[in-house]
């Protein structure tokens, strides 16, 4: 999907506990010991772990690129992130992130020696990395959508509307990404998987996936 949709120079970075399986020319950096699921991503801030002035763009495994991200090069090197679309204002999601390496290194730092009081205080690192950069820039508007808020993906309106007493997504009703959208991002369930080919429950199909998810 990158190179598809990238025509700037790049190179790839698994950052995995597992390195065997990927393709080759895609790099990899080892996730550090002790830390679970998406806590993981606070490392991507460790000091050495990408070469000081290097531009990361990141991304989840589960967002769908559907269109150009050429615009996700912010000449500024500082980092930009998506605004949340459900929790506290100020809040953001990282899902997608792009920042110079270098940095920031201090999320990391100040992460590691309260580990476990910060895992307990916050729901997750998009929560720990926002307080430590509470002026992280956002990606221009209707960019980056979420499948859950800006595709009215959900039938429980239409269900209201048609006089229908279920909540399960009929086959018929799809999605697809509004215009000038260049990244759907699935944060929780259903992943682009669940809804791929058919509907999650009462979550509509998005038949869009099959073309760009690959």
């Amino acid at each position: 999907m990158v190179q598809r949709h990238l025509t700037l120079p790049h190179r790839f970075v698994c950052a995995t506990d597992d390195p065997s399986g990927l393709d080759a020319g895609i790099g990899t950096v080892p996730l550090p010991p002790g830390l679970v699921g998406y806590w993981n991503k606070v490392s991507l801030f460790k000091a050495g772990l990408f070469e000081p002035g290097n531009r990361i763009l990141y991304l989840d495994l589960d967002v769908v690129v559907v269109a150009s991200i050429d615009f996700l090069h912010q000449g500024s090197g500082e980092l930009h992130a998506i605004r949340n679309w459900r929790t506290k204002s100020g809040a953001f999601n990282s899902s997608v992130m792009y920042f110079e390496a270098g940095r920031y290194d201090f999320v990391f730092d100040r992460f590691l020696p309260q580990a476990a009081e910060v895992v307990a205080r916050h729901i997750g690192d998009q929560d720990w990395i926002c307080e430590q950069v509470p002026e992280a820039k956002s990606f221009p508007v209707g960019k980056i959508v979420s499948y859950k808020k800006d595709l009215n993906a959900h039938i429980f309106l239409a269900a209201k509307k048609l006089g229908l007493d279920f909540l399960k997504a009929p086959h018929f009703m799809t999605v697809s990404p509004p215009p000038g959208a260049s990244i759907v991002v699935f944060h929780g369930k259903p992943d682009p998987e669940d809804v791929m080919d058919a509907p999650y429950g009462p979550w509509k199909r998005a038949p869009f996936i099959k073309e760009h998810w690959r």
